[in-house]
């Protein structure tokens, strides 16, 4: 069959494909403020767009060309760039949360990272991960303590570690608050990863925080990914950006009892 040939003017195509290398995803309306035309018209160019295969459409918007797919994983330098602005923000709101004395645990992840440097200047934390990134890279008060799990360290993927190590020791702790990551959010399936081992993990890790905080921007909404991790029932809190839609908003709000705008 021969490709269709893109209708959408040169100008337009061109930020298009520029915003979507430098956010990953896209929503409608973001799209339609960005280029200052109707949203009739960005769907349309979607549309377009994911006939040609340079992008593939979602439910109110679009994402890189495999983002949304269940076994696809970014390696961690990607995942850095990716809506660094928007996980930036939810990093800085999470941070507010964490107070002198707490003990916290972090899930892996490129936004839990933008957290942990958040965290710099409060006293006598204790923070607990079972990622090499962050325990490497992370600089704290001088009265408080890093902790970072045993286990089998996954190459390339955030340098997590992995395997019952891991799993036993998060299995035994109990702390103030758990911040959770996901790579994809789903109002009804609920909370998805692509890789079944640190699934594991981050169930174990729901069970250890008095309260558990899940920490995700909306380009992982509407997405399900290889394996469930926990429903949106399960977890007290979520920070996402402001450019959730209402629909998306109003329904994670009949889930979770606490949803907080970045």
């Amino acid at each position: 069959m021969e490709q269709k040939t893109s209708i959408i003017p040169a100008g337009r195509l061109q930020k298009i494909m520029e915003y979507m290398k430098e956010h990953g995803s896209v929503q409608i309306k973001e799209l339609a403020d960005y280029l200052d035309v109707s949203d009739a018209t960005v769907r349309r160019d979607l549309d377009d767009l994911d006939t040609q295969g340079l992008l593939v459409r979602t439910h109110g918007g679009a994402v890189r060309k495999n983002d949304n797919t269940s076994s696809f994983e970014w390696q961690h330098n990607e995942k850095l760039t990716i809506m660094l602005h928007e996980k930036k923000q939810i990093a800085k709101l999470a941070a507010s949360f964490v107070h002198e004395g707490d003990t916290i645990l972090l899930d892996s992840g490129t936004t839990t990272y933008y957290l942990a440097s958040e965290l710099s200047d409060v006293p006598n934390l204790t923070v607990i991960t079972y990622d090499l990134f962050i325990g490497g890279n992370l600089v704290l008060h001088p009265t408080s303590t890093m902790i970072v799990t045993g286990g089998i360290r996954r190459q390339g993927y955030n340098n997590v570690l992995l395997g019952s190590m891991v799993e036993d020791y998060i299995r035994n702790i109990r702390v103030d608050k758990a911040f959770l990551g996901a790579d994809a959010i789903d109002v009804d399936f609920g909370i998805s990863n692509t890789n079944v081992m640190e699934a594991s993990i981050k169930r174990l890790l729901v069970q250890a925080g008095k309260q558990v905080i899940l920490i995700g921007d909306h380009s992982k909404l509407g997405r399900m990914a290889l394996i469930k991790v926990c429903d949106l029932t399960d977890i007290d809190g979520v920070i996402i950006d402001k450019a959730i839609d209402e629909n998306s908003l109003h329904r994670m709000k009949e889930k979770v009892k606490n949803v907080y705008l970045a």
